[in-house]
């Protein structure tokens, strides 16, 4: 990636699909991986992460392909098993950033998180990303790289199974 990555840090998002204290396999097939899907609102200024994408594909290709494939989709196609759209992706952008090695994380005051339960699907974080350009099976496309992520406050978890006790009264 050196020479054809620039480095960027994401606006505030909301985390979903944490895996950053151990790796994680996410498709049969593929090595286990540390990674996190980022969510915005569709509102939210992403302007400096388009810039990376745009200088990142000039200087692998000289120019931005036509068909690039992008790191960005929309929330609203993403759906759940019963084919409806799963309410913590409803208006959002999201995107996945992965990396073969241990991302740090860290919290508000920039001290280490060492608990994995302290960054979970729901809570609010940035990240330090390296954007990188690549061409596989004659297609070519930008992503994300995960260096490091900043837990920046708490937020509604989503995502998390509830417990026996919390499914069933006494008998």
């Amino acid at each position: 990636m050196s020479g054809k990555s620039t480095r960027v840090t994401t606006p505030v998002f909301t985390v979903s699909y944490p895996a950053l204290f151990e790796a994680k396999t996410s498709f049969e097939g593929q090595p286990p991986s540390y990674h996190v899907t980022m969510m915005w609102h569709k509102d939210t200024d992403l302007s400096s992460m388009h810039e990376a994408i745009e200088q990142v594909a000039v200087k692998k290709w000289g120019k931005v392909p036509a068909k690039l494939q992008m790191p960005f989709r929309d929330g609203n196609e993403k759906l759940d098993d019963k084919g409806k759209v799963k309410p913590e992706y409803v208006d959002v952008i999201h995107a996945r950033a992965k990396s073969m090695e241990r991302p740090g994380v860290v919290d508000a005051n920039v001290q280490q998180i060492m608990d994995p339960s302290e960054v979970y699907g729901g809570c609010k974080a940035r990240a330090s990303l390296n954007v990188y350009a690549w061409e596989f099976a004659g297609k070519k496309g930008v992503s994300f790289a995960l260096n490091n992520l900043q837990k920046t406050g708490d937020g509604e978890a989503f995502g998390v199974s509830r417990t026996a006790e919390d499914d069933f009264d006494v008998v």
